[in-house]
C-alpha cells in the first residue's frame, strides 16, 4: 500500500500520528509511506506539493490533513467556508489527474479550542459536508475523540493550541487512521477517477481550471539578476528562481494568477506585486515574503493567495491578468501580507526572493 500523506503541521510532528500509522500497519500490510506535507500554510500549497512531487508512480490512497490549517486561515475571513471549497475542490480536481487509482481520505483533526463538538467551528461543518457530498471516506478524529472523552480533552491530548502531544493522541489518531486504511482496502474503496466523475455536475468551480507552473519554467519572463536553485533536506526537495534586487519578471497571460509560491528564508524581504485585468483590477503593493516560521528554521516552503491581499475571499473573476513580480533595491517598505509572513530582518545580508511557482486559473 502506497499512501501519500498530504498535511499540515500535525503531519510532520516526530513521533507524530504517521509514526503511529506506520507502526500500526506492521503485520498487516506492506506499507510505503509518501511524506509530501508542509506546515503553517493553506490547502493551496497541497496543490503545488502535488505538483512538484508527482513522478508518475501510482499510489493508493492520498491522505488529507489540512482541517487545522484552513480553519485558521479562512474561518476569520467572512466567506471563508466558500474560499476553503474552492481549495478544494481544485485540490481534488488536481489529485484526480495525477492519481486517478487513489482513494482520498480527509483526515480530520481539530484544534485544542475546537475539541468538542459542542464548539461552534463553521470551516469543519463546511469540510464534513463538502466530504459527505463527495461521498469520501473521512476519518473524522474531532467527532470520535469528543465522543469518546465527552467533549472535555485530557491533559494529555494536546502539546499546544494546535498539535496533538505525543506519544499518546498520535499513537492513537495512529492507530485509527490504519485501521480505516485496512477497511478501505478490504473494501476496494472508490478511486478518484469516480470521485471526480460525482464532483463536476455538483461544483461551483467545475469550469474553473488550474495550472501549476514551475517558477524555473518562467525564467524566459524574468530580467535583471536571476539565478536558479536547488534546495533540499530531508522532507523535500525544492527548485527554485532566485530573484535578487533589481530583477524583475512579467507574465502577460490569458489566466489569473490565483497564488505564489516561495522557498522563504531569512534572506527574503519584501516583493513588488503589479497585477492587471481588463475588467479593472488594478493593484501595485509590496508584499512581505519572509515567513514568520524562518526565525527558527533555515526555511520555509509556503504560497500567497493573491486575492487575500487585498480582498477577504479568493472567489472573483479568473480570466486574462498582466502580473509583475520584482524586487525592489530597498529594503522594508512592505505594504500588505497573508498570514504568518513578517517583515524582512533589519540588515539581512544577500536579500533575495526564492520563486518556486505559480498556481493560476481560469474560468472556461
Amino acid at each position: 500500500m502506497r499512501i501519500l500523506i498530504i498535511g499540515g503541521s500535525n503531519s510532520l510532528l516526530k513521533g507524530g500520528y504517521v509514526q503511529g500509522l506506520a507502526q500500526a500497519l506492521q503485520g498487516y500490510v506492506e506499507a510505503e509511506i509518501v511524506q509530501i506535507s508542509v506546515g503553517a500554510t493553506t490547502s493551496l500549497s497541497a496543490i503545488g506539493r502535488l505538483h512538484e512531487t508527482f513522478n508518475g508512480q501510482p499510489a493508493d490512497v492520498i491522505l488529507y490533513e489540512y482541517g487545522i490549517n484552513d480553519a485558521g486561515h479562512f474561518a476569520p475571513r467572512p466567506g471563508g467556508a466558500e474560499s476553503w471549497l474552492m481549495c478544494f475542490h481544485l485540490l481534488v480536481k488536481t489529485a484526480a489527474r495525477l492519481y486517478p487509482s487513489a482513494v482520498f481520505v480527509p483526515l480530520v483533526l481539530a484544534q485544542h479550542q475546537h475539541f468538542s463538538m459542542m464548539a461552534s467551528n463553521p470551516i469543519y461543518d463546511a469540510q464534513i459536508r463538502a466530504y459527505q457530498e463527495l461521498a469520501l471516506p473521512v476519518i473524522d478524529i474531532r467527532a470520535w475523540m469528543s465522543a469518546l472523552f465527552l467533549g472535555r480533552a485530557p491533559e494529555w491530548m494536546y502539546r499546544d493550541a494546535a498539535h496533538y502531544d505525543t506519544p499518546h493522541a498520535t499513537s492513537i489518531i495512529g492507530a485509527l487512521v490504519a485501521q480505516r486504511l485496512l477497511t478501505l482496502k478490504a473494501h476496494n474503496a472508490e478511486p478518484l477517477s469516480a470521485t471526480l466523475a460525482r464532483l463536476l455536475p455538483l461544483s461551483p468551480f467545475a469550469k474553473t481550471e488550474a495550472m501549476y507552473i514551475p517558477a524555473l519554467n518562467l525564467r524566459q519572463f524574468a530580467s535583471g539578476p536571476v539565478e536558479p536553485g536547488h534546495i533540499g533536506n530531508r522532507l523535500m526537495q525544492l527548485d527554485y528562481l532566485r530573484m535578487l534586487p533589481g530583477s524583475r519578471l512579467d507574465l502577460h497571460s490569458e489566466m489569473f494568477p490565483l497564488a505564489i509560491f516561495l522557498k522563504s528564508d531569512p534572506q527574503h524581504d519584501a516583493l513588488q506585486l503589479e497585477l492587471e485585468t481588463p475588467e479593472g483590477l488594478s493593484i501595485n503593493t509590496r508584499v512581505v515574503t519572509r515567513h514568520a516560521d524562518t526565525e527558527t528554521l533555515p526555511f520555509i516552503y509556503s504560497s500567497i493567495p493573491l486575492p487575500l491581499l487585498w480582498s477577504h475571499s479568493l472567489l472573483m473573476h479568473y480570466g486574462a491578468s498582466k502580473l509583475g513580480v520584482s524586487v525592489p533595491l530597498e529594503a522594508g517598505g512592505g505594504q500588505t501580507g497573508f498570514d504568518c509572513y513578517a517583515p524582512g530582518l533589519p540588515g539581512a545580508a544577500g536579500r533575495h526572493l526564492d520563486f518556486v511557482g505559480l498556481l493560476m486559473l481560469v474560468q472556461q
